[in-house]
């Protein structure tokens, strides 16, 4: 989730997880999946680039 709105630390905090427990195998190739659904709530409530972005995002994890 912090990678969907931009945080400036998310590499720091992905190395917090790491140092806590082991991320799972492929775990980068499901963030998608996990940013779906607020990306359809953003888009809803705050425009159109998000409805694009979520389409992009579930085109991608049906393509896999």
């Amino acid at each position: 989730m912090p990678a969907l709105f931009g945080c400036p630390y998310s590499d720091q905090v992905l190395d917090g997880y790491r140092w806590a427990a082991s991320l799972a195998d492929g775990w980068a190739d499901r963030v998608g999946l996990h940013q779906f659904f607020p990306l359809l709530v953003h888009a809803a409530f705050v425009g159109r680039g998000y409805a694009e972005q979520a389409l992009k995002t579930a085109r991608a994890a049906l393509a896999r």
